[in-house]
């Protein structure tokens, strides 16, 4: 399924600091979420790929430093945690169970594979809000999000 179907206006953002700036306006937790399983992939396809476990587990530090900036850019609200934990977490279980230790484990394609199923799960069809901010920056109402 297109991205831009799964994830809505979080599939055009580049980078971290795009998506945090859309995490900030959207309304609603079904919209954060997925806005917030959108950067963990991003963050997840940023990682070197490659085929050594030291590359399975950069896309892991990638995660976690994601999950560090998502966080913290909507002061830690519960829906936000709840999501960008249950993504590391499943990642560091794929990669821990998928590793015999000096001679198998998964390359950092998979790892992005595992992350890119487990972020569809928080997908959201919509409609898309987003705050309206008076020039005081006091959020003042909402709008449907139509062309993304």
């Amino acid at each position: 399924m297109e991205e831009k179907n799964l994830f809505g206006p979080a599939s055009l953002c580049q980078n971290l600091v795009e998506l945090i700036q859309l995490q900030r306006k959207v309304v609603g937790d079904e919209a954060r979420s997925a806005v917030v399983a959108y950067g963990m992939l991003l963050a997840a396809r940023s990682a070197p790929d490659g085929k050594y476990f030291d590359d399975a587990v950069e896309v892991l530090n990638c995660l976690g430093a994601a999950k560090a900036q998502l966080d913290k850019a909507i002061y830690h609200s519960t829906p936000t945690v709840l999501v960008t934990a249950e993504i590391l977490s499943t990642a560091q279980n794929f990669l821990k169970e998928m590793t015999v230790p000096c001679t198998e484990w998964p390359m950092s394609a998979e790892v992005v594979a595992c992350v890119y199923t487990n972020a569809i799960k928080y997908s959201f069809a919509g409609p898309w809000k987003v705050s309206i901010y008076a020039s005081s920056g006091v959020v003042i109402g909402s709008e449907i999000l139509r062309d993304f």
